[in-house]
């Protein structure tokens, strides 16, 4: 087993088609604070970090361009070059602290073509961000899609590190870094030309009232849930999505996220919609190997009273 060389998920950088518009979406409804903005780029963030997310204005690629792991220290520099360079793998150097607030570095390509930068150490601000609605504490994972998810978990396994928390039968896999926290990297099959898309990223805050305080503020700022509340049988996870309507990209707020010991031996779990929110269980209709797209909100057959009712309301409407 590789030594674990990623501390954390740093950040996520993400193409927009309107800046000012993607910026003001997470300002509102992602409770992140704008740090600076230059160069068609805005740097986002909710904690001391210069950024969590870096928005880019660009018309021709819209939702992720690239992730960024910060490294355990300058030594993992060093063993992450040597590993890239022993398979082969190209990379540059990376880092203008002045730009955009990284150190030191190195930006490769993985084998799905999802651009991956690695750093030592990002600027820091002096003070937190208030934070009066939506306590955020860790900008804590990112998922996206590859066409062979076992190959992809062999590749950050072999070169990152990274630890295999949870599978969801071989079409899922939730990887750990060195701060244990259940999963960093989330990566989820899809058809080839959907890999190296994401599906989301995922900020960490204190308790429920936060995740409920993001959930309703959302809605009363009118964007739309791509999830609603639900908590997530890998990782403990009590969890909402919203839906970023430029990108297609949805983010979400969870609390309660499994820190994994050194002794967790990595599940198979069964794709069911009871593995994605364990509050399905025993709900009427949903039976425990139903398609994992299905929910108990998905409408039951009609008995002969509620359809002979429906028949006459439909005859007098």
């Amino acid at each position: 087993m590789e030594q674990q060389s990623v501390e954390r998920l740093g950040y996520v950088v993400m193409g927009v088609p309107d800046l000012a518009e993607s910026t003001k979406f997470y300002a509102n409804v992602g409770h992140l604070t704008v740090h600076d903005s230059a160069n068609s780029t805005s740097f986002l963030g909710g904690g001391y970090d210069h950024h969590w997310l870096r928005l880019v204005e660009n018309q021709h690629r819209r939702g992720l361009m690239r992730v960024g792991f910060q490294l355990t220290g300058d030594d993992a520099l060093s063993t992450v070059a040597g590993r890239l360079d022993e398979r082969g793998i190209r990379f540059e150097e990376i880092g203008d602290l002045e730009g955009d607030g990284i150190d030191r570095g190195l930006r490769f390509t993985d084998p799905d073509g999802v651009e991956v930068d690695v750093y030592t150490d990002m600027l820091s601000r002096a003070v937190k961000p208030a934070q009066d609605a939506v306590r955020m504490t860790e900008m804590l994972h990112a998922v996206w899609f590859s066409s062979d998810p076992v190959a992809a978990h062999r590749f950050y396994a072999d070169v990152l590190g990274f630890r295999a928390s949870d599978w969801i039968k071989r079409n899922a896999v939730f990887m750990r870094s060195a701060n244990n926290y259940h999963h960093s990297l989330g990566i989820f099959r899809s058809s080839p030309q959907r890999a190296a898309s994401m599906d989301h990223f995922c900020i960490l805050v204190e308790n429920i009232d936060d995740v409920m305080r993001a959930r309703n503020i959302a809605l009363r700022q009118g964007a739309q849930l791509q999830k609603d509340v639900l908590r997530h049988a890998a990782s403990g996870s009590i969890s909402v999505y919203i839906a970023d309507p430029m990108t297609g990209i949805s983010f979400e707020f969870c609390t309660e996220h499994d820190i994994v010991g050194p002794d967790h031996r990595p599940r198979l779990l069964e794709g069911s919609p009871i593995t994605r929110d364990v509050w399905q269980a025993g709900s009427p209709g949903l039976a425990r190997n139903a398609p994992l797209g299905a929910t108990s909100d998905t409408p039951l057959p009609k008995t002969p009273e509620e359809s002979r009712v429906a028949d006459l309301a439909n005859s007098i409407a």
